[in-house]
């Protein structure tokens, strides 16, 4: 009878201490962060007193703090101790997936609260978007239970926070790859190749690498290396040091805010770290003086964008933050100059800043999937903007400046509030492409047919096309157009 009142004692404490963790959901998550990061530092800050500083870049493992190999040790065990566990539940047998990861933890190590998000954007997923919500629907629960239970193995005099990104379940081993002269898709065949001089591409993705194989410095003409979807911590300044070294692809990599150590270099124009673990922009980040390209999304930047890193880019054209939690966007924003194409796909953005309409050069702008209720003002200033993406927000009106937009030639506000078709859009001299699919549209304006370069309009999911409502008329003048009409 005491044994049995022992055991249920301790299930009891079990789920007191279980009901005592908080799993956040994104929304939840998001709209905290800014006050958790206030109450809580950063796990780099307990366990290196030199988090922040200066060091020599181009370090060896033994030459790493203690602080750093820490983190590296906790976060291949939690990814292990994880794996486990979703191997004995039978979750994740087939497929594999990414969860991003953000532990606030009482200073004793307990979990005080918990985001856990699973993120299906591997190129080798196979599953259709409703087998992606029944596994997430199983997993996330698994996720919170298992993280709640979880006592982080670092103590502090004060609660701290810890993000991370883990590759949990089985990954498909067959791997896409490019075929074709001058691309080698092996270790082997790059240690056995007699001719280095001819080759351009390394892919070395999904090899479960765990540091950077020596071999891919045989190469002095190499212009593409990829990396991605392994288990890489660090990436040295020598890989960027390959003298004719374009484009760089370390997505899906642990590396951490301390990960990346560049080289200063005027040969790399394409640099991929998107899901690497970072929540901010690498600071050395800059030293590719003649960067063109940087995608950075799959982060989490709740903690706010900071622009500066990327000002010294020059020539700085396209940047991609698709997914990067961020709930806004900076007032300097404006001041990269350069950028033609902006992807702001799935944030959490409910305004954005009227200098955004600085950005004179920018060409292409998405800004779907957020939570936008209007558009600046300023953005008529855009002169140069070709393609708008707005669809999926809260929208239900354009600022009158959009028709100052003459060179548009693609519109999608699909997915929005719009309960008549904006005005302004109707002064488009070239808009080609008009998706104004999923709103609550009842009727059309006659001046759609004075659109003579629209060749494509979506009306989908409106109530006048549900109740069939559309004018035989209008429909009659837009095809004279050659306006395709999909509703």
């Amino acid at each position: 009878m005491f044994r049995n009142l022992l055991l249920l004692t301790g299930w009891l404490l079990s789920l007191a201490g279980f009901s005592q963790t908080v799993c956040l959901t994104e929304a939840e998550h998001e709209a905290a962060a800014r006050q958790l990061a206030k109450e809580y530092i950063l796990i780099e800050k307990v366990l290196d007193p030199d988090f922040g500083t200066n060091r020599d870049a181009n370090r060896a493992d033994f030459e790493m703090t203690p602080g750093e190999k820490k983190r590296i040790e906790i976060r291949n065990q939690i990814a292990k101790d994880l794996n486990q566990m979703l191997k004995q539940a039978k979750v994740l047998q087939d497929t594999g997936c990414y969860v991003q990861v953000a532990l606030y933890a009482n200073a004793d190590g307990s979990i005080n609260r918990v985001y856990a998000e699973p993120e299906f954007h591997f190129s080798a997923i196979r599953m259709d978007s409703l087998a992606i919500i029944r596994v997430k629907n199983r997993l996330s629960p698994l996720l919170c239970q298992w993280f709640s239970n979880y006592r982080f193995p670092v103590t502090a005099e004060k609660p701290y926070r810890y993000f991370t990104g883990l590759p949990i379940g089985k990954f498909p081993s067959q791997r896409k790859l490019r075929r074709g002269p001058g691309i080698l898709t092996t270790i082997e065949d790059a240690e056995k190749t007699g001719r280095p001089d001819t080759v351009k591409h390394l892919v070395f993705n999904t090899l479960e690498l765990k540091e950077i194989p020596n071999v891919i410095y045989r190469f002095p003409n190499l212009e593409v290396l990829d990396l991605s979807s392994n288990s890489l911590n660090q990436i040295p300044e020598e890989v960027f040091l390959i003298p004719k070294l374009k484009q760089l692809n370390v997505s899906f990599n642990p590396l951490g805010n301390d990960g990346l150590h560049v080289a200063r270099n005027k040969h790399l124009k394409i640099l991929n770290i998107q899901s690497t673990g970072i929540t901010a922009v690498p600071k050395t980040v800059s030293r590719n003086r003649r960067l063109e390209s940087l995608w950075l999304g799959l982060n989490d930047f709740s903690g706010g964008l900071n622009t500066a890193p990327l000002r010294r880019l020059r020539r700085l054209n396209d940047l991609n933050l698709y997914r990067a939690n961020l709930a806004e966007l900076p007032r300097t924003i404006h001041r990269l100059k350069r950028l033609e194409v902006l992807d702001l796909y799935y944030n959490k953005l409910r305004v954005l800043p009227e200098r955004i309409g600085r950005m004179r050069r920018l060409q292409q702008l998405a800004l779907s999937n957020n939570q936008l209720h209007d558009l600046p003002e300023q953005i008529g200033r855009m002169r140069r903007l070709q393609v708008l993406y707005t669809h999926h927000n809260f929208l239900a009106s354009l600022p009158a400046s959009v028709q100052k937009l003459y060179t548009l030639r693609i519109l999608d506000i699909g997915h929005n509030a719009f309960s008549r078709v904006p005005e302004p859009l109707l002064h488009l001299p070239y808009l080609e492409e008009l998706d104004i699919s999923h709103n609550r549209l009842s009727d059309l304006p006659t001046q759609l047919s004075q659109l003579q370069t629209l060749r494509k309009l979506f009306l989908r999911g409106n109530p006048i096309s549900e109740q069939k409502k559309v004018s035989a008329s209008l429909i009659k003048d837009l095809e004279k157009n050659s306006t395709e009409v999909f509703y």
